[in-house]
């Protein structure tokens, strides 16, 4: 994938999602209309994931305001996306933010992301995601490490090493955002309300916008690295 096609596929998903979350009137399916049967089931999740446990967290309904223009809107809710769908992170109390005009999908999903804080493996991804110098750690791989794996490799066939090492940098919150997902559909079975090929879509599209960060770092970094890729002879 070329680096102006990662930056094409940033863009189109992340508006998308914005779009999706910031809905100023709410759709028949909203998370409002849902969220009694999905903490019920958020309940019997947990209680699956890790026998015995229990969870108690808050909702804070964050809605757009009707009067705000399109444009208006989309820039607020783009400022500030966790305020419409959110959650909180390990070792705070646990919270989600929710637009309650968007789709139920998106308050599954949250629920997921506090779901999946219950498991070991779920904890530890979440812990490192919201880790800051983890973070800055990882952010500077994904620049460096894919450039210098294509600057060793010869040619310009390296772009699928530049791209997993930039993807095996961000895993952490790749990997949270899955467990939220498959959390989330789970939770939604059980509330009866089984997510709809549209709304498995919206998750999705969704996880794309995160990949879509080491997808541009993994170009960059193979652009940057070929240009110490030529060959002396030829100089």
């Amino acid at each position: 994938m070329s680096l102006l096609g990662a930056l094409a596929l940033a863009s189109g998903t992340n508006a998308h999602t914005i779009l999706e979350i910031g809905r100023q009137r709410p759709i028949l399916r909203n998370a409002k209309r849902a969220n009694r049967a999905l903490d019920s089931a958020l309940d019997k999740r947990v209680d699956e994931l890790r026998p015995g446990a229990t969870l108690n967290y808050d909702v804070f309904w964050n809605k757009p305001s009707k009067e705000a223009g399109p444009l208006e809107n989309f820039n607020t809710v783009r400022g500030n996306q966790i305020g419409y769908a959110g959650s909180t992170p390990p070792g705070v109390n646990p919270a989600i933010s929710i637009n309650p005009n968007a789709d139920r999908v998106y308050l599954a999903h949250e629920m997921g992301h506090l779901a999946s804080q219950k498991t070991d493996i779920g904890h530890l991804v979440a812990s490192l995601r919201a880790n800051p110098k983890l973070k800055n750690a990882l952010l500077g791989a994904m620049v460096t490490v894919p450039g210098v794996a294509a600057a060793l490799e010869a040619g310009d066939d390296d772009m699928d090493t530049s791209l997993a090492m930039a993807t095996l940098a961000s895993a952490p919150t790749l990997v949270d955002e899955m467990l939220a997902s498959k959390n989330g559909l789970a939770i939604m079975d059980t509330a009866g309300m089984r997510a709809s090929l549209g709304q498995r879509g919206k998750l999705a599209t969704g996880l794309l916008s995160y990949l879509a960060a080491p997808l541009i770092a993994g170009a960059a970094g193979n652009i940057v690295g070929n240009q110490f890729d030529a060959d002396p002879s030829g100089l």
